[in-house]
């Protein structure tokens, strides 16, 4: 992928989709692993809350590093779309799960109040791409953007924001807006990267 400042977020958006469909199964499921093997750096040492996602077959999968983290004893919640907005909703070991209207899994189960997300540790986000200076390139719905627009920065006492991405998706620069998601650091199967 080159590494130069794209001509719009829709053309580095068709560029790395087309990368993950390349993808194995198996690289797939090689970097699920890699993935859970990282991020018990970046959790709480006590037990605490962490937000993640229920990956999409072509993302980095996260069902690996769920399970690491609960594990180790953390709560998880897991976003769900509701009236065009996040809520997020605890995931247990033996949730419910439903398709939610992208096409993702959701758990069903009662949300947790409104504003609860700048209270967790960790956020873990979907992304395509990010930039050294932390400036994340999602799907382009706009979900967690909108989420985060309210949560204090780690910086200023908010969680940790982690985009969890493929090695070759952290670049020198992606094409921005002032309303996108800033993020602390990116985890990839390689490890971690400091942003920002």
């Amino acid at each position: 992928m080159r590494h130069d400042v794209p001509v719009s977020k829709a053309e580095v958006r068709a560029r790395i989709r087309a990368a993950r469909r390349a993808r194995s199964d198996q690289a797939r499921q090689d970097a699920a692993v890699d993935l859970a093997q990282h991020v018990s750096a970046l959790l709480p040492r006590e037990p605490g809350t962490v937000s993640a996602y229920l990956s999409l077959p072509t993302e980095p999968g996260t069902g690996p590093l769920i399970a690491a983290a609960r594990a180790a004893g953390h709560t998880i919640v897991v976003p769900r779309i509701a009236d065009g907005r996040l809520d997020w909703v605890p995931l247990t070991a033996d949730a419910a799960l439903a398709t939610g209207p992208m096409g993702i899994s959701e758990p069903v189960g009662d949300t947790m109040p409104e504003g609860a997300l700048a209270g967790v540790n960790v956020v873990l986000l979907p992304g395509l791409a990010v930039d050294r200076a932390g400036i994340r390139l999602g799907q382009g719905g706009g979900y967690y953007d909108s989420a985060l627009a309210s949560v204090p920065p780690h910086a200023d006492g908010g969680p940790l924001r982690v985009v969890v991405l493929f090695d070759d998706e952290v670049v020198d620069q992606v094409p921005s807006e002032p309303h996108d998601c800033r993020v602390d650091v990116a985890l990839t199967p390689s490890g971690i990267v400091a942003l920002g």
